[in-house]
Formats: C-alpha cells, structure tokens, sequence
C-alpha cells in the first residue's frame, strides 16, 4: 500500500512538473514569451499570480482599444489595457482595470513588447524563482 501511494505521488510529482515546464517554454514555439503577473491592476481580467503570454503584433494586425498590452516603462514590465489608439501620433493610452486613472504616459507603439493572447491564473505563484 505504501509503494502504491509512494509511486502515485511521485507521478502526480512528474505530472506537475511536465505542466511548469510547458508553460513555462512552449510559449517560445510560437514566439510568445510567458511572464508573471505581480500586481493587481488588471483584475478581475488577469489576477495577481496569473502567467501571460504575450506575443507580437503581427505587421498586418492593428493596434486596438481594447487589447491587453505588454510594455516598458523604464525597467519595469506594465501589462494593461488600451484604452484609445492615438495612429496619428502612433501612441495609446492605456490603463490598468482595477486602476481608477488611465496611465500618466501615453504609449508609443515601438515600446509595445505585444499583445497579452492569453492567460493561466494561478500557477505564476509556482514559477516565480
């Protein structure tokens, strides 16, 4: 009985760590990098702890409000939501959805790492080192 636990924890074990690695590198396959989610400011959307995976736009895709966005501000990563498109300009302005105020830069279109495709809630916790 003991051996029998013993080896079914060991494959859940396995099993767990099969699905971190995926999320975690299967993204590159097709060109999306994964990232985790630290802060709050895009829930209830995409919830602290939460993976994203974010890719590039595609040359023929237009910028959109609405789209969940990846950027740079200095060093640090903001993942938000666009809120108006200026194309004139070539710049959003974006803001968080738990935020009350939109973002105080608007966003030039090159310093946009992409668009959020997807998310995983939760396992971020797991992945984070």
């Amino acid at each position: 009985m003991k051996e029998k636990l013993l080896r079914w924890l060991i494959n859940l074990f396995l099993a767990a760590a099969l699905v971190l690695a995926a999320a975690a590198w299967l993204p590159k396959a097709f060109h999306m990098e994964a990232y985790v989610v630290k802060s709050s400011s895009m829930e209830p959307a995409i919830k602290a702890g939460s993976v994203i995976y974010v890719s590039p736009y595609k040359k023929e895709e237009p910028i959109h409000q609405g789209d969940i966005i990846s950027f740079r501000t200095g060093e640090t990563l903001v993942t938000h939501r666009i809120l108006s498109v200026d194309q004139a300009s070539g710049t959003a302005i974006t803001k968080g959805d738990a935020n009350q105020v939109h973002d105080p830069a608007p966003v030039p279109f090159d310093d946009i790492l992409g668009k959020v495709r997807f998310h995983i809630p939760g396992i971020g916790y797991l992945l984070l080192r």
